[in-house]
């Protein structure tokens, strides 16, 4: 009786465990699926943030690059009754980045190089405010104002291309007789030629600093430009 009762339970026994391990072995790659799955579309979502994100930095950029364009072609008004008053008809060059970004999202050394982009910008704005704006040479303001500003430009140009090409999108289209690059190069270049031009032939400007008369009106500045980070470019 107990062998025929013993050769029953035990293919019971076995049925039973084969069936829980089933179970078991079904739960754990079910668990297993579900967290791939969930790990996949994270990276999914921050992949496309940071794309979006990439997207949104370029357009910023670009409208800089135009802002940028818009200062080295501007040309300065004199106030007919005093030449040491003047005006530019174009403002600085500011930068709005998004700033509801989460910048860890893209790669470290692209968040980088646009986190310092508005420091960029500010100490240029900085050097010019800092020159002794007075007639006749103005400190080279001027010269000054339109390299440094196409420099500013050149280096935005060389981050679109550096984030279109890692985030695979394509670069700002313009029209085929826009070519910004080449405008800024060719105004540093022609600035360059000129100033090395000028060395060789040991042509300087009277410093005004060595005349002995007390002038009677204070030297003008620039207002002081705003960081690209102090305006909500929303509002």
């Amino acid at each position: 009786m107990s062998e025929i009762l013993g050769n029953g339970i035990e293919p019971a026994l076995l049925g039973a465990g084969l069936t829980l391990a089933g179970v078991a072995a079904g739960w754990l790659i079910s668990m297993l699926s579900q967290r791939g799955a969930s790990r996949s579309a994270q990276r999914g979502a921050a992949a496309l943030e940071a794309r979006q994100l990439a997207v949104r930095s370029v357009i910023a950029l670009d409208d800089f690059v135009g802002a940028c364009q818009a200062a080295v072609n501007d040309t300065a008004e004199f106030n007919p009754a005093d030449p040491t008053e003047f005006v530019f008809h174009a403002e600085d060059p500011r930068l709005f980045l998004p700033r509801d970004a989460e910048w860890s999202v893209m790669k470290p050394d692209i968040a980088e190089q646009l986190l310092w982009m508005p420091n960029r910008i500010r100490n240029v704005l900085d050097g010019l405010d800092s020159l002794d704006i007075v007639p006749p040479g103005f400190d080279d303001l001027f010269e000054r104002r339109e390299e440094d500003f196409s420099r500013l430009g050149i280096h935005a140009l060389d981050l679109i291309e550096t984030i279109s090409f890692e985030y695979a999108f394509p670069k700002p289209e313009r029209p085929s007789y826009y070519d910004p690059r080449q405008d800024f190069q060719g105004r540093i270049d022609k600035i360059l030629d000129a100033r090395n031009r000028g060395r060789k032939v040991g042509f300087l400007l009277k410093n005004d600093d060595e005349s002995n008369i007390t002038p009677l009106f204070p030297k003008r500045r620039r207002e002081a430009a705003f960081s690209a980070l102090d305006t909500d470019p929303k509002a």
